[in-house]
């Protein structure tokens, strides 16, 4: 349901959507440190079972990424990205 939603979107609010994993909507301040790794993980989650052509995958891929390197997990960020 959520998914078929989402396909249904404009860009610009897909984008505004997909900013939900790396700011925070009350401060408009990015995550970092481990909160933006678990959103990372939580965001890759998300949308890991998508199609690898979904083109929400592959942005899901490097939120989880930045994720890793901000808290630091550097080698498994080089994985990733």
């Amino acid at each position: 349901c959520d998914e078929a939603e989402e396909n249904n979107l404009d860009i610009k609010a897909k984008t505004e959507r997909f900013r939900r994993w790396d700011t925070c909507s009350l401060c408009e301040q990015r995550y970092h440190g481990v909160v933006s790794c678990a959103l990372g993980w939580a965001c890759w989650k998300t949308y890991v079972g998508r199609p690898e052509r979904d083109q929400l995958r592959r942005p899901a891929m490097g939120v989880l990424g930045n994720g890793l390197a901000e808290a630091e997990h550097h080698e498994d960020a080089l994985s990733v990205e």
